[in-house]
């Protein structure tokens, strides 16, 4: 029998698997998408995931039949669920990203927003991952990943073993290391592969020192940017703590910036009009508010730095606080 915690229901004076404030046949709100992500990870056995997930395919009536809708995604997840782990049958998404888009040039790796951000603090009220939640196939990937990271990381590691050599990486487009175990299994992977650049961002930072306490050895091949808006004070001992680890490039901010810039889209690549004004804006702000020079994130890490190079993973760049405007 699953356990869930059950909604009263006024509409249809039942219990729900979800919230009831289902508004469209079109869509899922945020907040039942994160409810339903929140329930799903509680299960370490499929068959009761699988169940749980056709309960909500038929509370909310949704077409599994329909391509790329929420019911069509929800089901393949679910059937992935149910026996697909067990018996090593292929995850119905990618578990990496290949070389995705202008922005991102690199694969990427992404998992659940806030239900795996243990560090999250003040970016949840600017967290840009939800954008990505329009689109049930990259919210089911995201939901996928989450569960293997737990339960499944054979998957995880199998992805990054058919990496080509000299690949670019970036561990956690959206997400981040949900646990100590998370971050220990995800370490020595990378060391498995010294020819891929792996590079990344993390709120997490209470994990990174327990990890070190135990004296392990970091991946040489891999660097962290550590983000704004976690939970833990900047200037607090673990922020100070933090910044000593070998893997630590330096701090990637979050500064406000005025909304012209950002409906404008000159955050997005400095070859757009308004681009270099957003920039000086991005630097100037950071600097009042943190008291430090900053290089200003150009928005495209294709073309960030002269011969396809970026910053966020880049030696050269160790040291160099990194800012970015706002535009969740």
């Amino acid at each position: 029998m699953i356990k869930i915690q059950k909604r009263y229901n006024e509409t249809e004076n039942e219990t729900a698997p979800v919230p009831y404030d289902w508004d469209s046949e079109a869509t899922i709100s945020n907040r039942i998408a994160l409810y339903i992500a929140r329930v799903c990870i509680g299960f370490d056995r499929g068959d009761y995931l699988c169940e749980y997930l056709q309960r909500v395919i038929s509370f909310l009536k949704l077409d599994t039949g329909k391509r790329n809708s929420w019911g069509y995604h929800l089901n393949r997840l679910s059937n992935f669920f149910l026996c697909g782990i067990t018996e090593n049958e292929k995850a119905p998404f990618s578990v990496i990203k290949s070389n995705g888009n202008k922005k991102l040039p690199f694969f990427a790796f992404s998992s659940l927003p806030i239900v795996d951000c243990p560090g999250a603090g003040a970016c949840k009220n600017f967290c840009y991952s939800f954008k990505a939640w329009r689109y049930p196939a990259a919210y089911c990937r995201q939901l996928q990943n989450s569960y293997l990271i737990r339960y499944g990381f054979e998957y995880i590691e199998e992805a990054f073993w058919n990496l080509p050599k000299n690949a670019k990486f970036r561990l956690y487009v959206d997400g981040d290391f949900d646990s100590v175990e998370t971050l220990r299994n995800w370490m020595n992977l990378i060391k498995t592969r010294p020819d891929i650049r792996v590079y990344g961002y993390s709120k997490s930072w209470q994990l990174f020192l327990e990890l070190d306490e135990t004296r392990f050895k970091w991946p040489s091949n891999y660097l962290l940017n550590l983000s704004s808006g976690s939970k833990y004070n900047e200037k607090s001992g673990i922020a100070r703590a933090v910044r000593k680890l070998p893997i630590v490039r330096e701090k990637f901010i979050a500064v406000k910036v005025s909304r012209n810039w950002i409906e404008s889209r000159a955050y997005q690549d400095k070859t757009r009009e308004g681009s270099a004004r957003y920039r000086l804006e991005v630097a100037q702000n950071a600097k009042k508010e943190y008291g430090a020079r900053v290089f200003a994130c150009p928005g495209n890490c294709g073309n960030c730095l002269p011969n396809g190079d970026h910053a966020c993973g880049s030696d050269k760049m160790r040291g160099i606080p990194i800012a970015i405007g706002i535009h969740g």
